[in-house]
């Protein structure tokens, strides 16, 4: 063959190769290049240990194409889209603690579509081996003594800190104000006696009041100066590590990842079960009537309680689609179930696809990595838990 004709075939089938991968099966353009510029992260705080993880997964399997070192950007999940929808930075992978802040604050400029891929559980952290030590009603106890039938007169009692994460920017704070309403109304149903004994023998609540405990921490805490919001989570880990009578109400999986004790609570107060009967059960409360911005927006604080869910997206706005489509094989493959399995998260078996247009499109790459939204998950409380109120 003519070396001339060979070289107009090379270069006319480079040409070609090159519009292909600049496309993804469904359609996506790939903006930036897909070389060593690399995949960038954001994403909640409590994904931290997971997504470094993560990372080390990709430089291993795509050696030489660089990722957001420790494996992304982590901060408060409504902060970290805020960074994309209000400041317009670029992110190849944006993922949430809450599934309901890529509807409500990324769709539908900067989100078409979300994955549901794990969920996880509230907590109470403490430091495990404190000599920090807790006056009960005149008992003298180490911080270390709290356990799974005494822990909310632990919380609750004077000169405690309680430490939390501010609702406006994280997730986590105001699931914990839910769980903790939560609590009041499983202990009053389940355990009213010791309940009473402690919040009318001791702190002076009426009888069987639900809201003893929120009351306790959100107001009476926060008037003395011992409810202590926090931006991130590595906030709290040092708080309570301080060596003072100092607890954390947050993700059990934090609690693994930075070496904290924790009592695991029932799945009534804990946010982690997502079938219909907790999804019914935890739609009794929201999280209103917490100090101003501690029970995060106003639609957010007047919604009812959910199951945590974590969510994942490929922002619009991203430069490097084709990178970002192989970095969700890893986390919702095997991969990354292990991955979420290793770092104390509970992973959906499948996860679950939500389209959030009429005309959203999804990578038909990973259609075999995610199953439809279930049924009870499409309506009623299910709905709004999944997609919050301004979906």
């Amino acid at each position: 063959m003519n070396f001339k004709i060979l070289s107009v075939i090379l270069f006319v089938v480079g040409i070609l190769l090159g519009f292909v991968l600049g496309y993804s099966l469904t359609g996506f353009q790939s903006h930036g290049q897909t070389g060593n510029q690399g995949i960038s992260v954001i994403a909640a705080g409590s994904l931290g240990y997971a997504f470094n993880e993560v990372a080390q997964n990709w430089s291993s399997l795509y050696p030489g194409i660089p990722i957001t070192p420790g494996g992304g950007i982590f901060m408060g999940s409504v902060k970290a889209a805020d960074e994309i929808a209000v400041l317009h930075e670029h992110y190849d992978i944006f993922a949430s603690a809450a599934s309901d802040v890529i509807p409500m604050v990324l769709y539908p400029k900067y989100a078409q579509w979300m994955v549901l891929f794990a969920t996880n559980e509230i907590s109470i952290l403490y430091a495990p081996n404190s000599n920090a030590t807790v006056d009960l009603n005149g008992t003298i106890m180490n911080v270390d003594q709290i356990n799974e039938t005494n822990w909310f007169m632990f919380i609750t009692a004077p000169g405690v800190t309680v430490g939390v994460s501010n609702g406006s920017t994280d997730p986590a704070g105001f699931q914990a104000i839910q769980a903790m309403k939560l609590a009041g109304i499983y202990l009053v149903e389940h355990d009213n006696k010791a309940y009473n004994e402690w919040f009318h023998g001791v702190l002076g609540y009426p009888l069987n009041d639900t809201n003893a405990i929120f009351e306790a921490i959100w107001w009476h805490k926060y008037k003395t100066g011992h409810l202590m919001p926090v931006g991130i989570e590595a906030s709290m880990d040092a708080m309570i590590k301080t060596g003072k009578p100092y607890f954390g109400i947050s993700y059990r999986s934090l609690a693994k990842s930075y070496g904290l004790g924790y009592v695991e609570l029932p799945w009534q107060i804990n946010l982690g079960s997502t079938n219909i009967t907790a999804i019914n059960y935890y739609a009794q409360v929201n999280s209103s009537g917490a100090p101003i911005g501690l029970s995060g927006t106003p639609s957010e604080a007047s919604a009812p309680a959910g199951p945590i869910f974590y969510a994942v997206t490929i922002p619009s706005t991203a430069t490097n689609i084709t990178l970002a489509i192989d970095y969700l094989t890893i986390l919702l493959g095997p991969i990354g179930h292990q991955v979420l399995i290793n770092t104390y998260f509970d992973p959906l078996p499948s996860p679950y696809l939500v389209l959030l247009g009429n005309n959203a499109t999804f990578p038909s790459v990973l259609l075999p990595y995610v199953q439809p939204l279930p049924k009870y998950l499409q309506s009623g409380p299910g709905y709004i838990a999944v997609m919050g109120t301004q979906s």
